[in-house]
């Protein structure tokens, strides 16, 4: 199967061309007599009967044809038309919906979608591509224009991912969960590499980084259009870390994660999961039985460090100095 296949014998100028509807079948020729004069209007009557049902039939013969085919571009109420098998955009994603709704609102639909005839479903239809075509024009009330063909699901999910590598519309991490999402539901790797032109180490990488990252916090952060897949492989490593998913939480959950746009959620739940450096415990102050600050102690995870005052306990340091070889010997002898 070829993705190139997929739109065969369909120009530019079929593609966009507004769908002419099917022409009726010539007039019958006038009888030239007919029995009676008070049978003529019942057999007219019958006769006219008989070549409107025969011109619907040729009309829903044909245009039954062109839909199976797809050599025509056909207008179908959106309440017909149902979403692919698989979604490949997040919540989110649709920031220019306002103005796409607009745009056809002003000049009309000017690309059709691709559809197909819905496998379970008789009269409906589902989206190969076009989404959110489909979406604006339903909440402007208008009609689909579109091209119908049948499809199998492996075909419908290249056409899909084409058009979405073709645009690069989708960010990475849809890219990863349309891909994850499409295994789930046993669709072979070929097709899966197919539908978002890609090679199969890139694939495995997609897939593994999806299957790294906990769906809340992929669908938390939202599509992220401008982060790559090298961060998204970061923040992968960063929530193995000990106590990542406490520090996830607690950004996530703050005003400032909620308010931001999707590419700020990310930045901001990465430098939450930074790494830290192991904090050391305040110096403390070692004090004579005579009352007296004598000693600073500051504890490190491979040191211990203890500074004598010499103001506080002049010539204490050297005393201490010359006292190590019985301190570290009796501590041996303890040890053992």
């Amino acid at each position: 199967m070829g993705r190139k296949n997929l739109l065969i014998d369909l120009d530019e100028e079929q593609l966009t061309a507004v769908n002419v509807p099917p022409e009726s079948p010539a007039e019958p020729r006038e009888k030239a007599s007919m029995p009676t004069l008070g049978s003529r209007g019942a057999v007219g009557a019958m006769s006219r009967s008989l070549e409107i049902i025969s011109a619907e039939r040729v009309a829903a013969k044909a245009l039954s044809e062109s839909i199976a085919s797809g050599q025509n571009v056909v207008e179908i109420e959106t309440g017909l038309i149902d979403s692919s098998i698989v979604p490949d955009r997040m919540l989110g994603a649709d920031d220019d919906h306002a103005a796409l709704v607009e745009s056809i609102r002003a000049e009309g639909q000017l690309v059709p979608v691709l559809l197909r005839p819905h496998p379970t479903s008789g009269g409906r239809f589902q989206v190969a591509y076009g989404h959110r075509r489909v979406r604006a024009l339903r909440a402007l009330d208008r009609p689909v224009r579109a091209v119908v063909r049948q499809l199998s699901d492996d075909e419908l999910v290249v056409a899909q991912g084409k058009e979405n590598s073709d645009r690069k519309d989708l960010s990475y991490i849809e890219r990863g969960r349309f891909a994850a999402t499409l295994e789930d539901r046993k669709f072979g790797r070929e097709t899966i590499m197919a539908a978002l032109n890609v090679d199969k180490t890139e694939l495995s990488r997609m897939i593994s980084v999806v299957r790294a990252i906990p769906s809340t916090i992929v669908e938390g952060i939202g599509p992220a259009p401008k982060t790559g897949r090298r961060r998204w492989m970061e923040l992968a490593e960063r929530l193995e870390a000990r106590g990542a998913d406490q520090h996830s939480s607690d950004a996530m959950e703050s005003d400032k994660f909620r308010a931001a746009n999707s590419d700020d959620r990310f930045a901001l739940l990465f430098a939450a999961l930074a790494p830290r450096k192991a904090r050391s415990p305040r110096p403390s102050m070692w004090t004579g039985d005579d009352g007296k600050k004598v000693a600073r102690i500051e504890r490190q995870s491979d040191r211990v460090t203890v500074s004598v005052d010499d103001k506080i306990a002049p010539r204490f340091g050297d005393y201490l100095i010359a006292k190590l070889p019985d301190l570290y010997r009796a501590f041996r002898e303890e040890r053992e």
